[in-house]
């Protein structure tokens, strides 16, 4: 019987590892190809990140040089992993074609808004509604361009130090904290409290927690956030949480971009770069980010490494500052806050 199995399991495309309590039970021929490391009996790799029980993820990890998608499902106390390569296309068809329709939908809002003011020198601009539409049109760009440039051969601005983690989380959260609750959404942070160092860019891990905090602000509308940090082993654990619905199917295929759909987004919706974004900035860092589901709204967990970082990543000095003199907090965060935190006075 169990040979009769492996055999099965040796017909898939992907690799399949099944596991129980941190070990390995089996491991198809794809999977040893992929990680020799994957034999029965062995430890589940630390870089796995794997649901709760009862629960259902996808994601990506890094295993040296290389990156992959995964999926996985925990039940009975067993974990069964499906996993290969990760796609070299950083933008898809898809994504482009919603950035594009975000793009006019934001032009046309900023018009909207300053045109009654050329017309007529009396109407005066709602400062606060043209920041935020202003605002929001610089993020989607920014995501853009960095989708472009993670696509060419010179790659990213990229400039890893030794950084404390904890201390990252905590500023981030006592920086948006405050701009949510005008939203209606709490925002709190779950950790020890002592430092957490890890090699990375802070530049990037920041814009990597403050894209996450904005897609569970979406999610959960006037809710709670729960940003919770540990350590596990060599690796530093972030997990992102709200208590937002379950999400239908569709949102869920968009989620994990398993859609053939070519429906576009709605407004507010954002154009899909978030998390790809997230993603690739995760591999950068050789980690490994899985968002797993079960009776709740979707979370996100991050597994980064606390040691050093392979040799072989690209690394650049940044040469200007491309923020356009404007917050990054209120960049990221510009599709879920009130557009009065944006302007006080009109524009007339």
């Amino acid at each position: 019987m169990l040979d009769s199995i492996r055999s099965l399991l040796d017909t898939f495309p992907e690799g399949v590892v099944q596991a129980r309590e941190g070990a390995v039970l089996e491991a198809n021929a794809m999977a040893r190809h992929y990680l020799p490391l994957l034999v029965p009996g062995a430890p589940v790799p630390e870089q796995l990140v794997l649901p709760q029980a009862g629960a259902m993820g996808a994601g990506t990890f890094s295993a040296g040089p290389a990156r992959y998608t995964y999926s996985c499902t925990s039940t009975g106390g067993e974990e069964l992993i499906l996993f290969r390569p990760a796609p070299q296309t950083a933008l898809t068809g898809r994504q482009m074609d919603g950035t594009l329709y975000q793009l006019r939908a934001l032009l046309g809002e900023i018009l909207a808004e300053v045109g009654p003011a050329t017309a007529s020198p009396q109407e005066p601009v709602d400062a606060g509604a043209f920041a935020k539409s202003f605002h929001r049109l610089f993020r989607l760009v920014g995501n853009l361009e960095y989708l472009q440039e993670a696509a060419e051969g010179d790659g990213l601005l990229f400039r890893t130090v030794t950084m404390d983690l904890e201390d990252l989380c905590r500023q981030t959260v006592a920086q948006a904290r405050p701009l949510l609750q005008e939203a209606g959404i709490a925002l709190e942070l779950e950790s020890t409290g002592r430092s957490l160092l890890i090699p990375g860019d802070p530049e990037l891990l920041r814009r990597l927690l403050l894209g996450l905090i904005a897609n569970a602000a979406q999610a959960t509308g006037e809710g709670r956030i729960t940003l919770a940090l540990r350590r596990r082993g060599e690796r530093a654990l972030t997990a992102l949480s709200d208590n937002g619905p379950l999400p239908d199917q569709r949102r869920l295929a968009a989620l994990f971009q398993e859609g053939r759909g070519q429906d576009l987004p709605l407004p507010g919706q954002g154009a899909g770069l978030g998390l790809t974004i997230a993603r690739h900035i995760v591999s950068l860092h050789g980690g490994t980010m899985l968002t797993e589901w079960g009776r709740s709204a979707p979370s996100v967990v991050i597994s980064l490494p606390t040691g050093p970082l392979d040799g072989r990543t690209r690394v650049r000095a940044p040469a200007v500052h491309r923020d356009g003199g404007l917050d990054p907090v209120l960049v990221e965060l510009s599709d879920v806050l009130p557009a009065a935190l944006f302007g006080m006075e009109p524009m007339d």
